[in-house]
């Protein structure tokens, strides 16, 4: 009888190379490694996944809207095809009579217990499983995790929560993906993650689509040694800031003659703390920043320095504190630091280092802790590709930063007064560089910015003044500012939006949840990116994330509940829940079927009928609206789960009676096209017209017909509700149908009104015709009836003049 075997499998090969180097399984074969009493094998990633539809049920291989939802009652799971080699090999190991046991080696994560349990379980295997957890790739890491292994039954809470991620992003992916793609014509993915993050970059883009930039002056006085800038203590958001040129052009002539008077002088020490260790979103952030990496990209940098040069911890974390049982490690870690950070890690050797609490925390650690770099030198840099050494050095850079003093300077600000106007003066002195000294002056990542929050004024070297100096101006400037619309996403900028998507939500215990996970894990999060760029709903433009018009129609067409980042802050916090053993599977997966059964039946009665814009392009402002572009065919069907179901048919010709939606041509050119509007006597005489003044100053056109409380005003492409920030979407736009619209036409509109018949409209297919515009009923943007072809329309007035025709509506 053959000697008991113990089976590892780790995720992939270059793991499972190394852990079987440290055990002694040194003997190749096909798709594993034997020797000293183990057999040691592994994934490509998933080498299991969850069945195609027309696997769990043969029905459902046609993509077709009656026969929604999908809602399996037996999950099967299917074997990828690319992989089923390595599968088979896997299979026949764990069914060998001489494995008695099985260790589960893949990744520490909520992902790897999925892959390896899909595994497991497709091969039919009962053995017992052991579990190693470890955070590092290194030879004694390794060591030290089989010397501890966990009892497998011990993560079958945190399996369970895989599962239900994979079963509800299955159902919500599948289900709706095939719902709006039947439905309009459009390939049009959909995902648990993936969308609401895509509604998050539209949001963007509609807020700098609308925004009207408006002018403004401050004004520095110099002093010569010093200089101060003008404010008004009265003015608590904005004091600095002179709304009228002239005003500001008088001010600032009467300051330039004026002596002015120190009132106040106060100075304070201040400490800037070192900036948490990184966690993987905060470290591609700064990547992203500092050298212009995608997230990808230092993904894929940051798991080399991992799995290959063993000199970082897992990178896949999302927790930015360390365990307090590292503390003993900490003098090793030094000690294999290359050279060149000599002068930053000789004070911290010969001496413990404290434990402080921003560093050490236990409570703070989930599955993996911060990323620091391991005990193993890394050899020659000079070998290594060059992001690699980028993000070696910032992890290094980072590691060292925690432990060395705070940075301390003297803050002061000076108060004065000239001829009754009131000026401020502020500078800083630095006292201890601190952890400050380990980067330079022209950094502008967050660990120069003074940590986790910067400090507000300039770094001039203020002389000594004191309360009663008196000073003669030396000059006055006049400086020509403008208000900035909110900049374009970046990838470190979304990938912050999706770490804290809870500051979008109100319920406290959902923002909770979202701060802890957001929209997608760290693990995650680059790949949603990459994805929404793949099936063209962003493109990247340098670092700009920019939607495209079919991301931004989509975003116009889904249900509200799938776009917003309170759906994923509760799944997050019920998944969390599961994994803790704080809640059942059960519930949470009966709740994710109503919903998509909801969903469903509301896109089924959708009456709207939507023509695409080619993919591809980022929105314009210049673009003509998706509407007037013909539906693009190229898209592709949906490829995260692998689907080889048949494209959908060719969409059937409208319905008579049934009406093309504005709503995504007005989307694709930057605002919300969902915008509800008022009807009949109560819009007119709500939204009627007229000469006014907004709390901003700028004129209006009348009380928004759509919320009520705000008023409308003229962008430079159209005219929106100036509660367009607290999420009212109402807006008309100057040009629909490549017309652009008179004021006259379009103060109808929002009063309530169709338009008188105008002609010039330019439809999908090329026709030039006449019509009159209103709003729609459902308040989903606005649409063109047509006028009839024996109507004549008059060049100068726009109106009918002659002709029986009646309206077409189209």
């Amino acid at each position: 009888m053959p000697s008991p075997v113990r089976l590892i499998f780790s995720e992939k090969p270059s793991v499972g190379r190394d852990i079987a180097e440290v055990l002694g399984a040194t003997r190749k074969r096909q798709g594993y490694l034997e020797g000293n009493g183990f057999i040691v094998t592994w994934g490509i990633g998933h080498l299991v996944t969850l069945g195609q539809p027309e696997e769990q049920d043969p029905s459902w291989k046609k993509w077709d809207l009656d026969r929604l939802p999908m809602l399996p009652r037996d999950w099967k799971l299917s074997v990828l095809p690319d992989t089923r080699d390595q599968f088979e090999v896997v299979r026949e190991l764990m069914a060998r009579p001489e494995v008695t046991e099985v260790v589960n080696a893949a990744d520490a994560g909520r992902e790897g217990e999925l892959i390896f349990r899909l595994v497991y379980r497709k091969a039919g295997c009962t053995k017992p499983v052991k579990r190693l957890w470890i955070s590092s790739m290194t030879d004694e890491a390794i060591r030290e995790g089989f010397a501890t292994l966990r009892p497998g039954a011990e993560f079958d809470p945190l399996a369970r929560a895989a599962e239900c991620r994979q079963r509800a992003d299955w159902l919500v992916g599948l289900n709706l993906t095939r719902a709006y793609t039947r439905k309009y014509g459009e390939m049009l993915t959909i995902g648990r993650v993936q969308t609401p993050t895509l509604a998050m970059v539209v949001k963007r883009h509609q807020e700098i689509a609308a925004f009207q930039p408006r002018d403004y002056w401050e004004i520095r006085v110099s002093y010569g040694d010093f200089s101060a800038l003008w404010f008004d203590p009265r003015e608590k958001e904005t004091p600095t800031r002179l709304w009228d040129k002239a005003a500001a052009e008088a001010l600032s002539q009467k300051l330039a003659r004026a002596e002015a008077e120190v009132r106040k002088v106060s100075s304070a020490c201040k400490k800037q703390p070192p900036p948490l260790l990184y966690d993987l979103t905060t470290l591609q952030r700064e990547a992203n920043t500092r050298f212009g990496y995608t997230a990808a990209q230092t993904l894929a940098a940051a798991q080399s320095l991992y799995e290959r040069r063993k000199v970082i911890t897992y990178p896949r974390t999302d927790s930015r504190h360390l365990s307090e049982d590292l503390h003993p490690t900490l003098s090793r870690r030094l000690a294999a630091l290359p050279g060149e950070y000599a002068p930053f890690v000789q004070p911290l050797q010969g001496k413990t280092l404290p434990k402080q609490k921003r560093v050490f925390d236990n409570a703070k650690v989930s599955d993996h802790h911060a990323i620091i770099p391991t005990e193993q030198r890394p050899g020659d840099l000079n070998a290594w590709k060059p992001e690699e050494r980028r993000i070696y050095d910032l992890v290094v850079r980072r590691f060292l930063a925690v432990f060395h003093p705070d940075h301390e300077y003297l803050s002061t600000t000076v108060l004065l007064q000239a001829d009754g106007e009131h000026l401020k003066a502020t500078g800083r002195v630095v006292l201890v560089p601190g952890w400050r000294a380990l980067y330079d002056r022209h950094d502008k990542d967050e660990t120069t910015a003074g940590g986790e929050e910067g400090e507000e004024g300039d770094d001039q070297a203020l002389p000594a003044l004191q309360q009663g100096d008196r000073r003669q101006p030396q000059g006055a400037e006049l400086l020509t500012r403008q208000t900035k619309p909110p900049p374009p996403y970046t990838d470190a900028t979304l990938l912050q939006a999706m770490e804290t998507a809870g500051k979008l939500v109100e319920n406290d215990e959902l923002r909770l949840a979202m701060k802890e996970s957001g929209l997608g894990t760290p693990a995650t999060r680059a790949e949603i990116i990459e994805k929404l760029i793949r099936v063209g709903y962003l493109v990247r433009e340098k670092k700009k994330l920019q939607p495209t018009p079919k991301g931004i129609q989509l975003i116009a067409l889904v249900d509200a509940q799938i776009a917003s980042p309170e759906l994923t802050g509760a799944w997050e916090k019920r998944l969390a829940d599961i994994a803790k053993a704080k809640a059942e599977a059960g519930p949470f997966m009966a709740d994710i079927e109503t919903l998509v059964t909801d969903v469903v039946e509301r896109v089924r009665r959708e009456r709207t009928v939507v023509r695409f814009a080619p993919a591809g392009a980022a929105a314009r402002s210049s673009r003509v609206g998706a509407a007037d572009a013909p539906a693009s065919r190229q898209g592709r069907f949906p490829s995260n789960h692998g689907s080889r179901a048949a494209p959908p048919p060719t969409p059937k010709a409208r319905p008579a009676g049934e009406r093309t939606t504005a709503a995504a041509s007005q989307a694709a050119t930057g605002a919300s096209a969902v915008a509800p509007s008022a009807t009949g006597a109560a819009a007119r005489s709500s939204a009627a017209p007229g000469a006014g003044v907004s709390p901003t100053g700028r004129p209006t056109f009348g009380i928004c017909p759509a919320c009520g409380r705000g008023n409308i005003i003229e962008g430079s492409r159209g005219f929106g509700c100036d509660r367009f920030r607290e999420g009212c979407s109402y807006v008309v736009w100057k040009e629909f149908l490549g017309k652009k619209l008179s004021s006259t036409a379009i103060k109808a509109l929002i009063a309530g009104r169709p338009t008188r018949v105008l002609k010039g409209f330019t439809r999908e297919d090329g026709r030039v015709v006449s019509g009159k515009i209103r709003m729609r009923a459902d308040g989903k943007g606005i649409e063109l009836v047509e006028w009839g072809a024996d109507q004549e329309v008059d060049p100068k007035e726009g109106k009918a003049r002659s002709g029986s025709g009646g309206e077409q509506p189209a």
